[in-house]
């Protein structure tokens, strides 16, 4: 099975609940943004308390990716503050692990997060980055077809060199809009997933501000996009390299699109409403 299109639900409707399946993190709170009934997969906002540890060794049977919201949390012996990331293959041993005042992070599992067996191995080739800080990785303008510059700006915090997934980031400055060849619909033939951390977006689903998240299935048509106040998200694309894919008509943009969200069953109550809130989760 895999997961259910969501375009988009904001972070802040969504209640914690206690623990994640698998069993391996059962005292931390979790926000589930999406989940895929037949490996447990998942992406998802975890609160780890103050005074969160864990004393002794923990390796987990998936891969987890996370990036820090807020507070910190130390993986053996490495400070991950607000912006670190990291991507810590399956069979990763955390020797330690601490959080003196508590944190949140958005949190990927490429599998259920369960305790890993005694035959799970780490593989060094797994793709693992221990740590980057965000802050450091710098900014680079994205062009169309190499060549057009589109006002977007990007840095890369993870591509796999085997299937060419990638995690990244992206900005565009107060204003910004798509015109001519950029007001055109989208697709990509990959999974792509965001989650904003600040700023607003306006998009063909309504106006996308900190906190939202959306998990698209591959050829699913989107956009034009434009922000009023500026942007900047975490994304990533799963199953090759991200390729746009443009329409042949063009189509109109607005700063004040109607909310319409596209949701599976499990988030419907959550998702309908406009959230004008503050925070980021």
């Amino acid at each position: 099975m895999a997961r259910g299109h969501v375009e988009f639900i904001q972070a802040q409707a969504v209640p914690w609940s206690v623990g994640l399946s698998g069993g391996a993190r059962d005292d931390i709170e979790s926000k589930i943004l999406s989940f895929d009934p037949g490996d447990g997969a998942m992406t998802a906002v975890l609160r780890y308390p103050k005074g969160w540890a864990r004393n002794k060794p923990e390796r987990l049977a998936a891969d987890e990716e996370f990036f820090v919201l807020s507070g910190a949390i130390s993986i053996n012996g490495i400070e991950y503050g607000p912006y670190s990331y990291a991507y810590l293959p399956a069979g990763f041993e955390r020797r330690e692990a601490v959080s003196e005042n508590g944190t949140v992070s958005l949190t990927f599992f490429e599998a259920e997060p369960r305790a890993a067996d005694s035959d799970d191995q780490f593989r060094a080739d797994g793709g693992l980055v221990e740590f980057t800080d965000a802050n450091d990785v710098p900014w680079k303008p994205v062009t169309l077809d190499d060549l057009v510059p589109t006002g977007l700006m990007t840095k890369n915090l993870r591509i796999d060199p085997d299937t060419q997934d990638r995690t990244w980031m992206n900005t565009m400055a107060p204003g910004w809009n798509r015109e001519g060849n950029l007001s055109r619909l989208e697709s990509h033939p990959v999974v792509e997933e965001m989650y904003q951390l600040s700023g607003d977006l306006s998009g063909d689903r309504g106006i996308l501000r900190p906190g939202a998240y959306f998990w698209r299935p591959p050829e699913v048509l989107h956009g034009p996009y434009g922000t009023r106040t500026g942007y900047l998200a975490i994304l990533r694309c799963k199953g090759g390299p991200l390729v746009n894919r443009w329409s042949e008509a063009e189509h109109p943009f607005t700063f004040d699109p109607e909310h319409k969200p596209d949701l599976p069953p499990e988030l419907e109550s959550y998702g309908r409403q406009e959230w004008t809130g503050e925070g980021n989760y």
